[in-house]
This record gives C-alpha cells, sequence and structure tokens, in this order.
C-alpha cells in the first residue's frame, strides 16, 4: 500500500504551489499517494502560467471560500497567508485522524501568516497547538547531521531570559527522548553550543555557560544521558566536531540553521520531533523573488518526502 502524504501549499504567492504541482508531475506520484491541501484555483492558476501538466482535481483537497481571492506571485497578503494556515490547520487534523501517514508542509511567510489570523510565530508552534502535542522540536537533518534548536522565533535581546538550568535540562530530556523513540537511537550522543562567544571566556563575556548550561549538562550526565558541552560554535562547525555526535542542541534560531543550510546546501530536512504525527519540510523559505518563474527546485521537498516515508515505516514496524 503506497502512504499517504499531505502536502500544504505554503504561501500561495511563494514558490510552494509550483513545487506541489511539480511533486505532483514527478514519478514519485506513483510510489506515494499524494494530496495538496490548496484552493484548487491556487493550482490551477500556477499550472497554467508554468505550463505544467494539467493537474488532477483528485489530487487536491479543496479549501472553499477563496474564490476571488487574486494571485500575485511574489507579494503576499493577509489573505495569502490566511489560505496557507488554513491548509496547516486542516493537514494537521488529517493526520491526527490518522487519514495520512504524514505531512510535509511547503513554505510560508509568518508574516502574513499573522496578517491573516494565525497567532503563531512558525510551523512548529502551530503544529503543536493543532495537533495537541505535549512538546515540539524543530531539528534539522541531513545525512547524518541533525541540528535542534533549544529555541526557535524567540528574539535575539530576549534569549538571556529564557536560558536557565531548568529550561536547558527540559529541552535536552525532550531531545534525547525524540533520538531513542523517533530515529531508534539507543543511547544518543548530544553535543551542546555554547551561549557566548569562546564559551564565555570562563565569565569574561558571560555567564550563561558557568551559571545555567554546564550545570544542567553534568546534572544529566550524572543520570546517565551522554551529553557532552559546551561547544563554541565557529570551532565546532569549522573542525566538523559535529560527527562525533548524534545530534547537536544550538541554543538558538541563527546559531543553528546558518550553518546547517551551509553544510547541507539548502538540501536539508527541516523535522519537528515530539508531535504524535509525522511532519518534515523542505528548509527553505518562500523564495518570493523567484515566485512563478518555474525554477524552483524541488530537491529538499523530495528529501523531506524521503524521510517522512523512513519514519512512517519506522513506525510501522
Amino acid at each position: 500500500m503506497k502512504q499517504r502524504i499531505l502536502l500544504t501549499v505554503g504561501d500561495p504567492c511563494g514558490i510552494g504551489p509550483e513545487i506541489a504541482i511539480k511533486i505532483l508531475a514527478s514519478r514519485l506520484s506513483e510510489k506515494y499517494e499524494f494530496k495538496v491541501i490548496s484552493p484548487f484555483k491556487v493550482l490551477e492558476f500556477y499550472s497554467g502560467l508554468l505550463n505544467i501538466k494539467k493537474i488532477n482535481p483528485d489530487n487536491i483537497i479543496n479549501i472553499p471560500g477563496y474564490d476571488t481571492f487574486k494571485i500575485t506571485p511574489g507579494k503576499s497578503s493577509a489573505l495569502s497567508g490566511r489560505i496557507s494556515g488554513d491548509s496547516i490547520r486542516i493537514a494537521a487534523d488529517l493526520c491526527r485522524e490518522k487519514e495520512f501517514d504524514a505531512m510535509i508542509t511547503l513554505p510560508i511567510s509568518k508574516e502574513a501568516l499573522n496578517c491573516g489570523g494565525y497567532s503563531f510565530p512558525g510551523h512548529t508552534e502551530m503544529l503543536k497547538f493543532y495537533t495537541r502535542s505535549k512538546t515540539s522540536f524543530m531539528i534539522m537533518c541531513f545525512g547524518k547531521l541533525k541540528i535542534a534548536n533549544a529555541t526557535n522565533h524567540v528574539p535575539v535581546k530576549k534569549l538571556s531570559s529564557v536560558l536557565n538550568r531548568k529550561f536547558i535540562i527540559s529541552r535536552l530530556i525532550s531531545l534525547n527522548n525524540i533520538l531513542v523513540s523517533e530515529f531508534k537511537i539507543i543511547k544518543p550522543r548530544i553535543a551542546v553550543l555554547s551561549f557566548n562567544p569562546h564559551n564565555g571566556d570562563g565569565g569574561l563575556i558571560g555567564k550563561e555557560e558557568q551559571k545555567y548550561i554546564i550545570p544542567a549538562i553534568m546534572n544529566l550526565k550524572s543520570e546517565g544521558l551522554n551529553i557532552s558541552g559546551t561547544f563554541a560554535a565557529d570551532s565546532y562547525f569549522s573542525n566538523q566536531t559535529y560527527n562525533d555526535f548524534d545530534a547537536t542542541l544550538s541554543l538558538y534560531h541563527d546559531q543553528g540553521l546558518i550553518p546547517f543550510k551551509i553544510i547541507s546546501g539548502n538540501k536539508g530536512v527541516n523535522y519537528t520531533g515530539g508531535l504524535n504525527i509525522i511532519r518534515t519540510s523542505p528548509d527553505h523559505g518562500t523564495a518570493f523573488d523567484i515566485a512563478g518563474r518555474g525554477i524552483a527546485d524541488i530537491e529538499s521537498t523530495v528529501n523531506a518526502i524521503g524521510f517522512a516515508d523512513k519514519l512512517i515505516r519506522g513506525k510501522n514496524k
């Protein structure tokens, strides 16, 4: 039996619709049962604009109520954000109800999403809410490399107030449990990056390592978890120290995602661990600058589908 996989449309003014249409027109459709959640007119518009194989209505779960929506490639709006949010919400519900095996989310504009009435900083938080999951964890995956963010969409100026000992312990326990239960790694080796440059230089640059992060690591090591750190992020990635670990905990968004995207070459996969459904996505954004031009690369999305397939099979064993 084919794996049943949902694709959200992403922001209809970005490259999401183009990627969805290209996936439906690819040979992958012979291997998987795909459905795209979108107003039908959005996919019909891009199919005609890009002269891509005419789409089959049977592959679409239509979102009604958007017949008058004006599609403007490259220019998002509150209405395009509303459509992207509707697509995510419907996909989450269908996966939670076991109608589908996994969902692949195509890129959204967080600004448009919020203008459209969905008050979430991103996919990770939104999916935790709609799937009624206890936790969620953004884990970027490429080959053996896994980078998990302790915080996702927290402003830099607020990070120091978030990173206390209890928080670090909670996130490391969650990551360890996800690696064991979802990735089937028996005793995961986890590295923790430092918050300040040069590990804080013994407190001269900052004291978060000494006050919160290292004590949290030592606490969990005493309980048998295989956790190491802290590592200064610059040398950790330049020396490829990440190859010695099953996962890396970065403490904030850009600390983990910038090196990840450089290493993966935009071929990586964003996986949300801890949910009661399977969700993956490509690791790139809406690319409004090339929307509607027919040049969007589907490789990261193809990798996201393959990654979801492995997780489905592992779950069903």
